[in-house]
């Protein structure tokens, strides 16, 4: 017999030719399959929800970042463009540093010209003949200088 007939002498009318009581063996395991198979779909429905949420939380971080970078490069658009100010702002007062310089050194070669004039005139003890004599109203002198 290479094909099973069913055993009409069974309880149950389905049993195959000598297969005695594995039916009910064969429900159970088949009923395990399916809890397990339950569990493992509600495991799979259970992380898909939590990928879902942790994809939403995900996209929820990502708009926040994003608007954070945003803010941030306006906010180094502002200090670059506050920079460039600033730089110009040197270069002007660089230019008015060197025309004070010019002109202090304009001063200078002036008041060295002065010093040299006064060095000229300037006359030594030595050389100077005083002349004392009395004002009416109070002492007076005359400075000659010896040439």
């Amino acid at each position: 017999m290479d094909t099973p007939t069913i055993n009409e002498q069974g309880p149950d009318n389905n049993n195959i030719e000598g297969d005695t009581g594995s039916s009910a063996k064969n429900v159970c395991l088949v009923g395990a399959e399916a809890g397990m198979l339950q569990s493992i779909y509600n495991s799979i429905k259970e992380f898909q929800t939590e990928t879902r949420i942790e994809s939403r939380r995900t996209r929820v971080a990502t708009k926040r970042l994003q608007g954070t970078v945003r803010k941030v490069a306006k906010s180094c658009s502002e200090i670059e463009a506050k920079l460039c100010m600033m730089d110009k702002r040197i270069g002007a007062v660089e230019e008015d540093v060197d025309a004070l310089k010019q002109q202090s050194a304009a001063r200078d070669d002036q008041l060295t010209d002065v010093m040299w004039k006064l060095e000229d005139l300037k006359i030594d003890r030595e050389e100077t003949i005083y002349d004392f004599w009395v004002h009416p109203k109070g002492w007076k002198e005359t400075i000659y200088r010896v040439i």
